[in-house]
């Protein structure tokens, strides 16, 4: 983002101006979600690979072994869950198509 919009953002959320804040959002927001998606992915990406890596460890040597499993099957599941709601957004703004859809969910 450049700096003007930067600022022009900053002094909208300063005076409670919505309609400034709505029209940057939407402007921004096929940027905004395909990073959020990279975001996402790389982190589903990489609790898979943790996964296979605790995969064979003997829970006697890492005895907190199966609470950090549950705890990432958890962290998964919320991000399965982010990533159902954004990739069809990501589709939809996806070359400028409908590029203001689902903006209001970043206010």
């Amino acid at each position: 983002a450049d700096k003007a919009a930067q600022q022009a953002f900053h002094q909208a959320h300063i005076n409670g101006d919505i309609n400034t804040k709505q029209a940057i959002h939407q402007q921004y927001f096929p940027q905004t979600a395909n990073a959020l998606k990279e975001h996402v992915d790389t982190f589903l990406s990489t609790l898979d690979e943790l996964g296979a890596k605790a995969d064979g460890k003997d829970v006697n040597e890492h005895p907190r072994l199966p609470l950090i499993l549950r705890h990432n099957d958890f962290v998964r599941q919320t991000f399965l869950r982010v990533k159902a709601n954004l990739d069809p957004m990501v589709a939809q703004a996806g070359g400028g198509v409908g590029a203001g859809a689902g903006a209001g969910a970043f206010q």
